[in-house]
């Protein structure tokens, strides 16, 4: 009886992992449909880094609606990432326990990046709750874009390490394909390179394509991860 006992609770520790997993493989796929969502309307609404005192007050006037809409997705989309990185992290070490020192390094820095947009929201949050004082201080205007843009730059580095540590304990465990192992160190390579200029930055540099470039390997790492880990645990579950 003692025997079956224990195999039923093998049993289901084993599907209640496969349920994380499926729970972490969805949870990669929601941030990454809310990340994209996020840059697209930042593309497309947010002044530019050089933008005049009057531009960033005509953009709290005009776009607050996209500072809301972008804390809403602040607030679902990081326990998401949350979600995956611990599930990838844990699939990683069954795989393969040599990927536990690349998985904690990836989660050290999902934490980092969910803390820079933090401070990268709490600035718009600013921007558009004093637009009626800052439309009276432009050099004040100005120093809350500048601290924008700077915070926004060295998020890229830590965006880099999610990358090359979740993507380094993902290759070593199979999960993912080994060009997309290769390109995951490319793309974290060219995140830091990209934010290295940072004073530069803060007004505009074209760098900051390179930058780009690393954004696109995240997001291709984030489907192909969250994917391999939906079909794992259907795999499994019952």
């Amino acid at each position: 009886m003692s025997a079956m006992t224990a195999a039923a609770a093998r049993a289901g520790a084993r599907v209640g992992a496969r349920r994380a997993e499926l729970a972490a493989g969805l949870g990669g796929l929601v941030f990454l449909a809310l990340l994209v969502v996020q840059n697209l309307l930042k593309a497309a609404t947010d002044p530019a880094n050089d933008a005049t005192p009057a531009q960033i007050v005509r953009f709290a006037h005009d776009q607050a609606w996209t500072v809301h809409l972008l804390t809403v997705t602040y607030v679902i989309g990081f326990p998401c990432l949350f979600l995956f990185a611990a599930g990838l992290s844990r699939r990683c070490s069954e795989l393969a326990p040599a990927s536990e020192l690349w998985s904690r390094v990836g989660r050290s820095s999902v934490g980092v990046v969910a803390v820079l947009f933090g401070f990268v929201n709490i600035l718009q949050i600013v921007i558009v709750a004093a637009r009626s004082d800052l439309a009276h201080d432009p050099a004040l205007a100005s120093t809350l874009w500048a601290a924008h843009n700077a915070v926004f730059t060295l998020n890229l580095v830590a965006v880099g390490g999610a990358l090359l540590g979740l993507g380094r304990a993902a290759a070593l465990a199979g999960l993912i394909p080994p060009w997309l192992g290769r390109l995951t160190v490319g793309g974290a390579a060219l995140l830091a390179v990209a934010a290295a200029p940072a004073v530069r930055e803060v007004h505009g540099s074209n760098l900051l394509v390179l930058g780009l470039v690393g954004f696109l390997c995240w997001l291709v790492f984030l489907a192909t991860a969250s994917i391999r880990l939906i079909r794992d645990a259907g795999g499994h579950v019952a």
